[in-house]
């Protein structure tokens, strides 16, 4: 089995009350396969999660509730149509056949029978979340039992983890794992030319447009997306939601991965764009984590890629000045001398070492040549942080495949 779509679970939080609803949540697929199987996720939750019901469906529109008549398939769980989820627990369904394709966009729905106070998530999906009215509504084709959840509320993964597909034995997996950036914020935001990316139609992430390179050139590669808005390498993220540090959740994330044998790491704006004056990790701390993670990921048997920190000068949320640790407003902290020196220094030693199995020079590939440490305009999402649409497929345009082969 190799891993044909995967999110990054990163807490128990805050989550939608599911209680006697049911949920519909869709993704793309990016190996194809015709038996596959679906995992689960409890991680984070302190509580036990129950769920009835779980079918795998075809979407009949890119982004909509609405499934293709007779396409919806039960899953079981060691024979069962119950499963219930111990805190910290993931389960993997037993394997059915349900023929998947790239980007043919498959929907997840399942039903809570019981008293949900926690379900573990992926904070901001970057895809429409479809709650029912009262009932079990999993097996629905059609979409008129589903409200969808507004995308700035609660459009989050919740429950799933990864579907994985029986390929061949030289079909492997790269795990694309960091922050925002890999995860995709701003891939909904129009590319420049006008062409409209509607969040669930396009699937414009980087480590998307990676896959679509992979496929192209014949590579029997398939891309895992473990990447967590406002995650950081060293230490748990700005807040609780934004996940442990990568150097924490390695070996769930990466080193655990069904099928890995490549990662490719991209991570570290947020320790410096997050953090205080006078609190931003060292390069030299930076640097061990980077080597730590070369070791571990040695040791597994993966071979690392180490991609360069974008640029980050002038970052903005919501028009507003980056707030920092505490709530304290301390300006445009991405684009402080500090956290500039600090990303400096560290891509400086990205490019130049060669502990890791090759490098990816992110920064180069989207910075503005006529205001460094800028992102280029025809990228900017508009915060000056994320890459748009055609940023991200720059993105993947810069990886040599050669390192992948």
């Amino acid at each position: 089995m190799v891993t044909s779509w995967r999110t990054a679970p990163g807490d128990a939080l805050i989550t939608h009350p599911i209680t006697g609803l049911s949920v519909r949540q869709s993704f793309a697929p990016h190996w194809a396969g015709e038996v596959v199987r679906l995992r689960l996720s409890n991680r984070y939750s302190s509580v036990p999660l129950t769920l009835e019901n779980v079918h795998l469906a075809l979407e009949a529109e890119a982004g909509g509730a609405a499934m293709v008549p007779g396409s919806a398939c039960p899953l079981t769980f060691d024979g069962g149509r119950r499963i219930t989820l111990a805190a910290g627990e993931t389960a993997v369904s037993d394997p059915i056949h349900f023929p998947v394709r790239p980007f043919q966009r498959v929907g997840v729905s399942f039903f809570a029978p019981e008293v949900t106070l926690q379900i573990t998530r992926h904070l901001n999906a970057n895809e429409h979340l479809y709650i029912s009215i009262p009932g079990d509504h999993a097996a629905d084709a059609t979409g008129a039992a589903f409200l969808q959840v507004p995308d700035g509320y609660a459009s989050n993964f919740l429950a799933i983890e990864a579907l994985e597909v029986a390929a061949p034995r030289a079909v492997r997996t790269l795990v694309a794992v960091g922050d925002s950036i890999t995860d995709g914020s701003g891939s909904a935001i129009a590319i420049p030319d006008g062409t409209p990316a509607a969040m669930t139609a396009t699937d414009q992430r980087y480590p998307n447009h990676l896959q679509r390179r992979l496929l192209t050139a014949g590579l029997p590669l398939t891309v895992a997306n473990a990447g967590i808005g406002g995650n950081e390498l060293l230490g748990p993220g700005l807040l609780p939601q934004f996940g442990r540090g990568l150097i924490d959740r390695f070996d769930a994330d990466v080193l655990s991965v069904t099928g890995a044998t490549h990662v490719l790491v991209m991570i570290g704006t947020n320790d410096s764009g997050n953090a205080l004056p006078g609190q931003v990790p060292s390069a030299e701390a930076m640097i061990a984590g980077y080597t730590q993670l070369i070791e571990r990921a040695h040791e597994a048997g993966l071979k690392i890629i180490l991609g360069t920190i974008p640029p980050a000068e002038g970052t903005v949320i919501d028009g507003l000045p980056v707030v920092g640790r505490l709530g304290l407003p301390i300006g445009i902290m991405h684009g402080t001398a500090e956290a500039r020196q600090s990303r400096d220094a560290i891509n400086a030693w990205i490019r130049a070492q060669t502990l890791s199995d090759g490098i990816v020079d992110f920064d180069a590939c989207l910075e503005d040549p006529l205001r460094p440490g800028y992102l280029a305009p025809e990228y900017n999402s508009g915060d000056n942080l994320h890459p748009n649409p055609a940023g991200y497929r720059a993105m993947a345009d810069c990886v040599d495949l050669d390192l992948l082969r």
